[in-house]
């Protein structure tokens, strides 16, 4: 989606009911872009829920620790940044009705097994039918400007482990609208 201003943004924003939430992407001392993320929250409603609160206090100054080129970005490990880190608990898997079918699409990372998800997440870069059934996607990236500031990522060198060098952090992320506050 493309739109013309912020406040066509925000009036489409206000118009699904949904919840809407950006974040600000920076490598070194250098801004990357913003990337701005619509929120299935009739959805995957918990998923949301469990995204949100990290979005307000827990994101802010983690790495987007993995990039996998025509895959995804990852991030959100809030305990050491390092795509191992433990919080101590579990996410049960809501849904799968979102397809990956597109780039874009936001879904909870998890450690290879089914009710494993915790605060870490992924944006597809491309298509992902075979994480279909597998892994639950509750959001997308909203408008043109915020794909192509992920899909730049893809042009970063990484450690074979497809960890960026140097880092690529969340500088700063936030809601901007919130039906229900």
């Amino acid at each position: 989606m493309d739109f013309e201003s912020n406040g066509a943004m925000m009036e489409y924003c206000k118009s699904t009911g949904r919840t809407y939430c950006a974040f600000s992407i920076q490598q070194s001392s250098k801004l990357l872009g913003t990337v701005v993320l619509e929120l299935f929250t009739d959805i995957a409603p918990a998923t949301c829920a469990n995204f949100i609160k990290y979005i307000k206090d827990g994101y802010q100054g983690t790495p987007l620790h993995r990039i996998v080129p025509n895959g995804w970005v990852q991030g959100g490990d809030i305990v050491d940044g390092s795509g191992k880190g433990d919080p101590g608990f579990v996410l049960p898997d809501e849904t799968y009705s979102v397809k990956h079918d597109a780039p874009g699409v936001l879904g909870m990372a998890t450690g290879g097994q089914p009710h494993t998800a915790n605060t870490q997440f992924y944006i597809s870069l491309s298509p992902l039918p075979f994480l279909d059934g597998k892994r639950v996607a509750f959001g997308r990236v909203l408008n043109k400007q915020s794909l192509e500031n992920l899909l730049a990522l893809q042009t970063l060198p990484t450690f074979q482990n497809e960890r960026p060098v140097p880092d690529v952090v969340i500088a700063s992320c936030h809601v901007i609208y919130n039906p229900n506050s």
